[in-house]
């Protein structure tokens, strides 16, 4: 069973891939913006709902590491929100 520090990290590391692969890429269709705001936002959700519902699970460096992967999921989702709006 994967911890929650180790679901968070995994989290992080893919949503800063798809932050990362999105610079290199041409301008995909404003659908694709769309649904990577929803995966953002829904990730980072889940992260806060289950540090409100389940605290006693986390270890401190598990809360911190997992609020860190709550920052990036919504700066991702601000990123590409700005990104869809400047199109």
């Amino acid at each position: 069973m994967i911890t929650p520090g180790g679901m968070a990290i995994a989290a992080m590391t893919v949503m800063l891939w798809i932050l990362w692969s999105d610079s290199f890429r041409r301008r995909p269709h404003p659908i694709v913006y769309t649904v990577r705001i929803a995966l953002f936002l829904i990730v980072a959700g889940i992260f806060i709902v289950n540090l409100v519902r389940s605290p006693e699970i986390y270890s401190t460096s598990s809360r911190v590491v997992t609020i860190l992967a709550i920052v990036v999921g919504i700066g991702g989702a601000a990123y590409f929100a700005r990104r869809l709006v400047r199109r």
